[in-house]
This record gives structure tokens, sequence and C-alpha cells, in this order.
């Protein structure tokens, strides 16, 4: 598997969307595929990008795109990063242990597990049951919405309040006004919410955060040059006002049998369009809505096709591949408009 991590800059801004306006935590894997596309046609001529688009689509698998925290030692030089996933949407509890109010608090804060925390899932899933055994109050909790290993963070000269200190991003309002295009006066007042990059110095630390997402499959250079570029040309809205910019890239090898189980089980790291034939498998899930404008080069700007997809840490009970689906406005003929619903999935049960 091929990881590719972006560092971007201290104060750095981000507007990832939803459909309804809101900031999303995440750019899904759907948004990553759809912009990296978009990538593509202002590097390669267009009918070498369909030819791409072809060749990629059903070889390789796209993850959403996820966050990591990096711990970088001011004195030596040496850095540590922990990787998180998302919290499987399957019931994560102890068997036979009461829970009081504040620690269920505490849990349900918990958005995102690290890749050793995952590890422990993975053997704690009950079949009969369909829960996963585990406290997650067993974890290191980092920023109320992080949580992995003590083992990950071994070695790091940080306590428990210094972990629950830790903040990645902020949200910041702007106020914004429309102007008119006839008298060039204000007509609407508004704010404009967006993320900013945190880093923080805690002891001998600078602890800054960092995204990644995973690719299965058989990258060749072209696509990777689509990687590298789109760091450059931004991810998310208001890129016009200096938002979205990724920043370094590193490329990595992760082995293909890090996940590996023996479970029939499995939890999605993608969005995700089931085929019919698939809906069977469902176990939990939420949907997530995907609607608004077209972005093209080619043609005016319509309302897509609104389509509803299973949600990043939907379990499902058996595998399932997911599919790519025309999503283009009727009146729009320039080219075809895919939404890439292809599933990305790790398989949970007795390692």
């Amino acid at each position: 598997m091929k990881v590719f991590k972006f560092y971007p800059d201290n104060r750095a801004k981000f507007h990832f969307g939803d459909s309804s306006g809101k900031l999303k935590d995440i750019i899904s894997s759907d948004q990553l595929f759809s912009a990296l596309y978009n990538c593509a046609v202002l590097l390669y001529d267009p009918k070498e990008v369909e030819k791409i688009l072809a060749e990629t689509s059903h070889k390789i698998l796209f993850s959403s795109l996820y966050y990591g925290i990096r711990f970088f030692n001011c004195d030596n030089g040496q850095s540590q990063e922990i990787f998180f996933l998302p919290r499987p949407l399957a019931p994560i509890q102890p068997k036979d242990k009461p829970t009081n109010l504040l620690n269920h608090k505490i849990v349900k804060k918990i958005k995102y597990v690290s890749l050793g925390a995952f590890r422990l899932l993975q053997g704690a899933w009950q079949d009969e049951e369909k829960y996963f055994n585990f406290d997650l109050l067993d974890l290191k909790i980092l920023g109320g919405n992080f949580a992995c290993t003590a083992e990950e963070v071994e070695g790091l000269e940080l306590d428990n309040d210094s972990f629950e200190k830790i903040k990645l991003f902020t949200v910041n309002s702007t106020p914004r006004v429309v102007v008119s295009r006839l008298n060039d006066e204000a007509e609407n007042f508004y704010y404009q919410e967006g993320m900013e990059v945190i880093y923080q110095q805690m002891g001998n630390y600078l602890i800054s955060p960092f995204m990644y997402f995973i690719c299965q499959g058989d990258l060749d250079r072209r696509l990777t040059a689509i990687i590298r570029f789109a760091a450059d040309e931004g991810l998310g809205g208001k890129r016009s006002q200096g938002f979205g910019f990724l920043g370094r890239v590193v490329e990595e090898e992760w082995p293909d049998d890090l996940f590996l189980t023996k479970g029939q089980y499995y939890v999605s790291l993608s969005s995700i369009f089931p085929g019919l034939e698939e809906v069977n498998n469902l176990l939990y899930y939420e949907l997530v809505e995907r609607s608004g404008y077209i972005y093209s080069k080619y043609g005016r700007s319509l309302r897509k096709k609104q389509v509803r997809l299973l949600k990043e840490g939907s379990v499902f009970s058996g595998k399932i591949s997911g599919q790519i689906v025309d999503i283009s406005p009727e009146a729009f003929n320039e080219h075809k408009i895919y939404l890439n619903g292809k599933a990305f999935l790790i398989p949970v049960g007795e390692v």
C-alpha cells in the first residue's frame, strides 16, 4: 500500500464543506478523487485524463483524507508520528462493565482511533453479538477526539494533562459581504467559517498535525505527479482566498497485510456508494449527502445529481466493492461527471 502524507504550514487554512455548507473534519474519498481528477485536467490533455481515469478507477482504491499527529523533539531533532483512522460506527463497550455518565461523555467525543488502537479493536470484535468488546478508556486520549495506545506515545515526556490540551485546528469565522454587480452596494452580510492549523510547543516537543490517505493498487508516475500537484493547487473550497494548500508531500510504503485478519466483517475507510446487491451486507452505517454544483473548465457550473453515500467507519457483514456512478446533469453534454463510490475496507474479527 502506498501512503501520501501532507504537512501543512502553521496557520494554514482549510475549508472542507458538506452539502449543507457546514465544515467537515475530513475530505472524503469521493471528494478527494474528484479533486485529483480536476488537477489531472490541468496537467494533461483531456484524452489522456480519460485514459488515466479508466486505468485507475477500477484498479486503485483511495481512502479518505485522515489526520495524524507529529511530535518533533526540538532537542535531538527526532520525530514520532501517530496515524489515526475513523472510529467504527459499531458499538464499542466493555462486556459486563458499567459506565457512568462522565465516562460515557468522554468516550462519545472520540472520533478517531490510532493504527495501534484499531488493531486492538480488530481482535475485540464479537461475531455473535456484533460489537467490539473493548474499553476505549484504556487508551490515551489526545485533544478529546483522538485515542491511541500507551505504547504509541511511550517515550514522549508528556503527561496526561498535556495530551488532553493538544489541539490540531481552530475554527475561525470571518465576516463577509455580498456586493452587487450592478451598483457595487453590499447586499448581504454573513460569516465564513474555516479551519486553521495550529502548531503547539509543549516542553521539548513541537506538536503539529499532518494529513494522509492510503492507496491500494499500482500507481504510475502520472498519478503520483497529479497528487503532488494537488498539494500545491489545494483541496477544498475558498482556494482563491489562500485556503487548502497541503504543503510538503511525503510518500511512504505500508505492507499490504497490515490490516490482515481472519474475520468476515469489514470497516470502511472510504465513502461508499454500494450496489443494489450489496445493501444486504450493511450492519452499522450512517448516510451522508452529496449535492451542489459541478466544477468544470469545459462548461457551465450546473447542479449535479444528488446522491447519498455510506459514511467512513460503516461496518459490513461481508466484503463489498461499491461502484462509480454517473451524476452528470441532464443539460451538461461537454463530458461525464462521475462520483467514485468504490469501497476501501479493513477486515475485523479474530486476529
